[in-house]
């Protein structure tokens, strides 16, 4: 690990915590949340929207991965998701840059591109796989206030004195979701959930796409042992195949009533269940790719 001392933001949720323990015998990691998790690691308590929390946390850091957010487009109102997911970017960037941090990675979402939730407001794909190039064309306050996070970290990395890169998971699946995917894949055409208890109904899009936590947190990792960034860049963080029924093609064809321009036909040749984003640049960049294949659950 090249960083000594790096800080999670959001320690105390789900991810945060998977990510601490990924990074807790690699550095000196430390955590920053509204709510104590159950690492022994130092963990002052704030939220992001407090800026001088945030300046503490952020002293004597040499890196940061920033993950504390409203996590979902059903986790608060639209304003508060902005607010939090936005202005709490913000305050993280610039209490980092004004302390000396070298690097931060922001947790963003797949949701930029728009075809994930909210569906009489998703934008279809205009090809597949999704790769860098796509248009990022969010329709609600979740996805928009990651992109705009995005686009504040693009702004300092502009700035000079920083190094910031974005992770993009797809729907993180959580053991305690397991249930939920079960049901899902057992009934899909009448599934409306949560049905068997789990905190939230199963998620992932249309596709059904997913991403074990361990495999996002060992992407965290991953992008804080890079070397060096050149410029800043948005990475798809994904399993390697999605947990709907039936190819990943054919099941874009049906959603979208027409064909779509596969660019890199290669791919679902040689895994019908691919997903649809491509996660050669988190390959090739990071040197990430999932090593967790839930599948196993929709058997």
């Amino acid at each position: 690990m090249q960083f000594r001392n790096v800080l999670v933001t959001g320690s105390g949720g789900l991810l945060g915590r998977h990510v601490v323990r990924e990074l807790a015998e690699r550095c000196n990691v430390s955590g920053f949340d509204r709510q104590r998790a159950p690492e022994n690691v130092p963990q002052p308590i704030g939220d992001v929207t407090d800026v001088a929390a945030v300046r503490a946390a952020c002293s004597g850091k040499d890196a940061v991965v920033h993950i504390a957010a409203m996590p979902n487009i059903w986790s608060g109102p639209g304003e508060r998701i902005m607010t939090v997911n936005v202005t709490g970017t913000w305050n993280v960037l610039q209490a980092a840059e004004d302390a000396g941090v070298k690097r931060v990675i922001l947790c963003s979402s797949d949701s930029v591109v728009g075809f994930t939730v909210m569906s009489g407001g998703m934008r279809p794909p205009e090809y597949a796989p999704v790769d860098q190039a796509h248009p990022l064309r969010p329709t609600d306050p979740y996805a928009l206030s990651k992109l705009l996070s995005e686009q504040i970290g693009r702004s300092f990395v502009e700035r000079g004195k920083l190094e910031v890169a974005a992770l993009r998971p797809v729907f993180v699946l959580y053991p305690e979701m397991y249930g939920e995917v079960k049901a899902r894949a057992q009934d899909p055409a009448n599934y409306k959930g949560p049905a068997v208890g789990g905190p939230s109904a199963a998620g992932g899009g249309p596709l059904w796409h997913y991403v074990d936590p361990r495999d996002v947190a060992r992407a965290f990792r991953l992008a804080l042992e890079v070397r060096s960034f050149a410029a800043f860049e948005g990475f798809f963080i994904s399993a390697t195949s999605t947990l709907a029924p039936n190819p990943t093609l054919q099941r874009l064809e049906q959603h979208l009533k027409r064909p779509l321009e596969v660019r890199r036909p290669e791919i679902y040749a040689k895994n019908p269940y691919a997903p649809l984003y491509d996660l050669a640049r988190a390959r090739e960049v990071l040197g990430f790719e999932a090593q967790h294949d839930l599948r196993h659950l929709i058997n």
